[in-house]
């Protein structure tokens, strides 16, 4: 099993040869620090130990803007203020019970953090456009034209999470735990019976976040996914998932860190 959890273990990732977005090396080119998750996301006291990797200054640059609009939603959690920083998030309204941000998608940032989490767990760059990946977020995704059209939670959603928790009671996942304890990320690596090749089962959980989308109509659940490399292959020093009798509870079926 891989994990990264302690200050030394995150120095070893910050010397990785390549930057972690596109998979290109330094040359004589410099490279900056690019903090997975954004340090604004969590309080002071909770800033260390952190993932950073290194990245273009061009690549970091990029998303700047999503990374202080993620910052300042998931701040919510721990009590950031506007007076932390100028709001940047833009809030639709829906009759009298529900509220849109309009200008962040909650996805995109979350995938380039797992593709983050890949790199530093497993020393290699994931090339996200060749990359199959699903993803929920506590965020329910909507649609709108004339109705707000919500996202109903895809089943396959449930089945992410019975297996976290299957591995998870195995101790079989690699992990990262960082900043305080207030972020974890767990994955592993199945091959089902119906597929031929291997796909990464991920979960994530920042703060607590699944109560920040609770939504009418909506039960509040927590951050999992799975994505496919393009090899179909599992990184060599990946955690391959164990096979057990054992039926684990799973009483709390859309969060991957409840009982």
């Amino acid at each position: 099993m891989v994990s990264l959890s302690t200050q030394q273990d995150f120095r070893r990732v910050q010397s990785l040869p390549f930057c972690y977005w596109c998979g290109q090396d330094f040359h004589r080119t410099s490279a900056t620090r690019d903090h997975i998750p954004p340090k604004a996301t969590f309080a002071a006291e909770d800033r260390q130990p952190c993932l950073w990797l290194p990245a273009h200054d061009s690549c970091n640059g990029s998303h700047k803007g999503t990374d202080q609009l993620a910052a300042q939603l998931i701040g919510l959690k721990w009590g950031r203020t506007q007076a932390d920083g100028d709001r940047k998030i833009v809030i639709s309204t829906f009759g009298s019970e529900v509220a849109a941000i309009a200008n962040l998608d909650i996805r995109a940032v979350v995938w380039r953090w797992v593709r983050g989490f890949h790199a530093a767990l497993y020393g290699e760059c994931m090339p996200g456009a060749r990359v199959k990946h699903a993803l929920e977020t506590p965020f329910p995704h909507a649609e709108t034209d004339a109705l707000l059209q919500i996202e109903r939670i895809k089943d396959v959603h449930r089945n992410f999470l019975h297996e976290i928790k299957t591995q998870r009671a195995l101790q079989n996942l690699d992990r990262i735990t960082s900043n305080n304890g207030k972020l974890t990320y767990e994955c592993v690596w199945c091959k089902f019976c119906d597929a031929d090749v291997w796909a990464c089962v991920f979960a994530l959980n920042i703060h607590d976040w699944k109560d920040l989308g609770l939504t009418p109509g909506q039960p509040a659940r927590g951050c999992a996914g799975s994505y496919i490399l393009p090899s179909g292959l599992p990184p060599n020093d990946s955690t391959r998932m164990k096979l057990t009798p054992i039926i684990v509870p799973n009483r709390d079926k859309l969060d991957p860190f409840a009982a």
